[in-house]
């Protein structure tokens, strides 16, 4: 049943009409009278699903049809809730057509259960029957023909890529940067500037906002940027604001009051160069506070706001010196650049016969960026034919009206959007209404509630959670879904929804009843509403007690996003799919009493909660795929949790103990944050039996071992998750989250099918002797003490490799090494190198490698450079596109051997405080230049100057975390040396003046 689909356009129809397929298997038969009376109204029920299916290609139906789909929907899913309770109630324990024939045992029993099941199918029938005569058996007029659905782009990650690159802003940045300039010289320049951005949603506000923070940040010791939406939490929001400030975690940022928050964030910003961004405020009262909280120093400080409103923004520049800059719409030539790059590929793509109704488009898209973005992603997979894009050209405007003028033409542009989804994708786009507004969505938890849900087709080959990445992937090239920053390894992992598309899928989820929302302004529907799907967002005692009166005993999945009372009545939701409570720190293990009586459950979403144990009748759950226990307080799972046969994603904390026998969830395919050495030493042994084990996160830590894992038995543990681990075949990611030196050689064999290899949190002793038969890797991230250069040839053998990272321990020296042509890399497009020397690339090498970072300590590099000829190669690397180097550099010894040179000046003769200034000077160019780095100019020759980037960092690691932090110290470290210099200078002038006088 996994693969049927619920949609939003039918209803639960699909899996209703599949379910009685089922009965009419061999085994229902013997059922005289039963066979015939599901045929009849399995016919029926299909003619019903054809008939929804036409009248949801309707952008405006016919009240009438419009009407009776409701009806007919809503009738489909209270149809499947008799059937299901039904086969439970004979079962006992699931629905499942096949699995309660297994009660009748005897004639009497058999008897009995087709009385039963009769009754049921006759009732079915009755009320089909009912709503089909009311509706003049399922006639009306014209409906609209659908046309052929867009298949799924292969470039999913390039289209998005490519929106990142945003068109028309260079202007207004450079205008925004100049009214925040920094001018030391400058008294008024040292006070606190505000500047705000206003202007319609979708205009790119945040986005301006975004690159004047990421370009301007480096100028100053802290900063924050922190959104605040149309509900907003001021505790929250100041929490944020001090957690980003002082780097403090979240958590230990809470207060008692606002007005003690107000005073910590005051005293930490008292002597700080500050740059904060408030984004997306509503309403004055609510920047009352925030501007209380931003002490008003005398350093320079800065703070960019962005709003909709008019009187929002003129009451955050208040001030003298303060700014409000009105975002304008792109131009036509602005707008046209970004519609071609997002169609064509290219800023001047157009075809001749496209021209005029391109024109047309844009026109009727008024320079608003969102807008051109939301029908580029139709016309991107569109024919280009002039009567393909009239056609889509003259339904603008034929979608949805609104009640505010400004937004009409963009409402109508997003239903048309909405319109050519296939159906599946619609349900999927309006699933995320249940999410509050700025919500940072976790890309996996959504693709496994979607699958809980039913809403992805299933599709001979793939599993259900690619088949959903696949869909999250379409929602991001029509851009209808705004993607997080990719991760180093080219991953989107989060997502949002902008503004105007999440009141637009609100606006139509609600109208087609797929979630009701409690809270954040929403109110519980009247009565005869049935809810299907809800999310709680402010479950005060009043909403708590309105929605445990109601009758919501066909809730099919509820979302708790806030939980500061009583929230105890699940065994009231007897057709519960999903259940996630994730984020809510006041559920506690009492909370999931009874949960066992939800035996439809598919989802158990846990992470963040205060649970400390599950209940041994879990094991009652027999359909639930998604168990996700991170970040609660359990320590140790129930023996029963190896009889849920079904669960496909387990998710635990590295410190929890799994019982014996989890070789037998045999439908496990992710298995998140295990600690090994916590775990029993069957364990080790049963992973071999987890035959559909596609991606697993392992901890190794000492801290961890049991007693079974002490001493002789440490290797015994090593020796048998290698060997499990390699009897996998569909294993696909292997993740190892280590946090001593530990050695991972093996004497067997390697997960042949293994793709994903990753070693994080410390230093392995060497590269494992296994990884080099690994032909099918393509992402490898390795931490070692200390490697040969016989270790880098074997990698560059492996055929698939695509990203390599490869970071040596800094104490280990190595040596200078080269990589030529002949050295293998085939398909390497990323490559992040970390040791005390860089490496040199030879002509031939890396023939695609696209992205290049190299950490290296900028100190005996630039000394090397010095000395010897020094040669990055870069020029031969034929692909490259950028290069980062992370210039490592420990500042305190840094700023103590400089201060040193200050003392040694006493002792110096004339011509050598000379050559000790010529040695500052270059001191001074090391963290930013290229000479600095040891970087000739010809490696850089055939590389625009943008894509060349060089960081400071204080850190042997890849992260930018601390980018602002190093930042700053590079600038401490650069002001010491210059001062440094000027000394040295004026003592070195007046010993000449001195030796002259004589």
């Amino acid at each position: 049943m996994a693969g049927v689909v619920v949609s939003v356009a039918t209803g639960a129809l699909k899996p209703l009409v599949e379910k009685l397929a089922a009965a009419l298997g061999d085994k229902y038969k013997r059922f005289k009278g039963v066979s015939g009376e599901i045929n009849s109204l399995t016919k029926e029920l299909n003619t019903m699903h054809d008939f929804l299916l036409k009248v949801s290609e309707e952008e405006d139906p016919d009240v009438q049809d419009k009407g009776w789909t409701k009806e007919v929907r809503e009738l489909s899913y209270d149809m499947e809730d008799s059937l299901d309770e039904f086969m439970i109630r004979v079962d006992g324990k699931s629905p499942d057509p096949s699995g309660f024939i297994n009660k009748c045992k005897n004639k009497w029993t058999e008897f009995k259960t087709r009385h039963k099941f009769v009754k049921v199918i006759e009732d079915l029938k009755l009320h089909v029957k009912d709503v089909g005569e009311r509706h003049a058996r399922y006639k009306t007029g014209e409906i609209i023909s659908k046309r052929n659905n867009e298949y799924v782009d292969p470039r999913a990650l390039v289209i998005f890529e490519e929106s990142s690159k945003l068109v028309g802003i260079d202007e207004p940045k450079d205008e925004f940067i100049e009214f925040l300039k920094i001018k030391e010289e400058c008294e008024s320049s040292r006070q606190v500037k505000v500047v705000s951005i206003v202007g319609l949603g979708g205009l790119g506000k945040t986005a301006l906002a975004n690159q004047v923070y990421q370009n301007l940040k480096g100028q100053f010791e802290c900063g924050a940027f922190v959104s605040v939406s149309r509900t907003p939490n001021v505790m929250r929001i100041l929490r944020i604001i001090l957690s980003e400030v002082s780097g403090q975690d979240y958590e230990k940022t809470k207060a008692g009051s606002i007005e003690q928050l107000i005073g910590q964030i005051r005293k930490y910003l008292e002597q700080k160069r500050y740059l904060i961004v408030i984004d997306d405020i509503w309403e004055e009262y609510i920047w009352k506070p925030i501007n209380h909280a931003l002490l008003k120093n005398s350093e320079h400080s800065r703070i960019i706001t962005t709003t909709r409103m008019q009187k929002v923004a003129k009451a955050c520049c208040s001030s003298d010196g303060d700014h409000v800059y009105k975002l304008r719409p792109l131009g036509p030539m602005e707008s046209k650049k970004l519609f071609q790059k997002r169609v064509f590929g290219s800023e001047d793509g157009c075809p001749a016969n496209l021209t005029e109704v391109t024109n047309d488009i844009l026109e009727k898209c008024g320079g608003v960026p969102l807008a051109i973005i939301s029908i580029s992603g139709i016309l991107a997979n569109k024919a280009q034919t002039d009567d393909e894009w009239v056609q889509v050209e003259s339904s603008i405007g034929r979608g949805l009206l609104s009640k505010d003028p400004e937004a009409q033409s963009m409402r109508q542009i997003l239903s048309l959007s909405y319109f050519h989804l296939p159906h599946h994708l619609r349900t999927c786009l309006l699933y995320l209404s249940i999410f509050p507004e700025d919500y940072i969505i976790d890309k996996s938890r959504l693709i496994r509630r979607w699958i809980a849900e039913g809403f992805i087709p299933k599709e001979h080959g793939y599993s259900l959670y690619a088949l959903g990445e696949r869909c999250f992937n379409e929602l991001i090239n029509r851009s209808l879904i705004q993607p997080g920053r990719p991760n180093k390894y080219g991953d989107v992992t989060v997502c949002q929804v902008h503004d105007i598309i999440l009141d637009f899928i609100v606006s139509k989820s609600q109208e087609e009843n797929l979630m009701t929302a409690v809270g954040d302004g929403y109110q519980m529907p009247s009565a005869h509403c049935k809810v299907r799907r809800l999310s709680l967002r402010d479950n005060s005692k009043e909403k708590v007690d309105m929605m445990t009166k109601d009758n919501l005993s066909h809730i099919r999945s509820v979302t708790v996003f806030s939980c500061s009372v009583e929230l105890h009545c699940w065994t009231k939701f007897h057709f519960l799919r999903v259940l996630d409570l994730q984020g809510c720190r006041e559920v506690d293990s009492h909370h999931l009493a009874d949960i066992e009586k939800l035996l439809q459950l598919r989802y158990l979403g846990l992470r963040e909660t205060g649970v400390r144990e599950l209940p041994e009748q879990i094991r009652k759950l027999q359909y639930l795929e998604t168990l996700d226990l991170k970040k609660t307080k359990v320590t140790k799972l129930p023996n029963s949790i190896a009889q849920l046969r079904r669960l496909v994603y387990l998710a635990v904390d590295q410190g929890v103990k799994l019982p014996d026998g989890t070789g037998s969830m045999t439908s496990l395919e992710e298995l998140d944050g295990v600690g090994i050495f916590k775990q029993s030493i069957d364990f080790t042994r049963e992973l071999e039996k987890l035959i559909n084990l596609r991606n697993i996160r392992l901890s190794l830590s000492s801290d961890d071992c049991n007693t079974d894992a002490e001493g002789s038995h440490y290797k015994e543990y090593m020796s048998n998750i290698l060997s499990s681990l390699s009897k996998t075949d569909h294993l696909h990611s292997l993740s190892i989250d280590i946090t001593e030196d530990i050695s991972l050689d093996s004497e067997g064999g390697a997960p042949r099918r293994l793709q994903r290899f990753f070693i994080t949190g410390n230093f392995i002793s060497k590269v494992p002797n296994w990884v080099r038969s690994l032909v099918n890797l393509e992402v490898l991230t390795l931490s070692v003490k200390e490697f040969e250069v016989e270790d880098i040839m074997a990698l560059g053998l492996l055929p698939a490799l695509v990203f390599l990272q490869l970071i040596a321990h800094k104490s280990f020296q190595g040596r200078r090494f080269n990589i030529s042509g002949t050295d293998g890399f085939p398909c390497l497009r990323h490559f992040d190198y970390g040791c005390t020397i860089p490496v040199t690339f030879e002509a031939g090498a890396m023939p695609k490698l696209e992205k290049l970072t190299l950490l290296f300590k900028v100190i005996e590099t630039h000394l090397l450079a010095r000395n010897e000829d020094f040669d990055y190669g870069f020029q031969h690397l034929s692909s490259l596109d950028m290069v980062k180097c992370m210039l490592y550099v420990d500042y305190e010894s840094f700023v103590s051997s400089t201060d040193e040179k200050k003392i040694q000046m006493a002792e110096m003769s004339c011509e050598q405080s000379k050559a000790l200034i010529a040695e500052l000077e270059t001191r001074a160019s090391v963290f930013y230049s290229r000479k600095g780095a040891g970087i000739p100019e010809a490696d850089g020759t055939h590389l625009s100057h943008h894509k060349l980037f060089l960081f400071p960092t204080v850190s042997w690691s890849l992260e930018t975390k601390n980018t602002v932090a190093a930042h700053y110290l590079a600038y401490r470290a650069r002001r010491v040396v210059q001062d440094t210099m000027e000394y040295i200078k004026f003592q070195a002038e007046l010993s000449q003046d001195e030796e002259l006088s004589d």
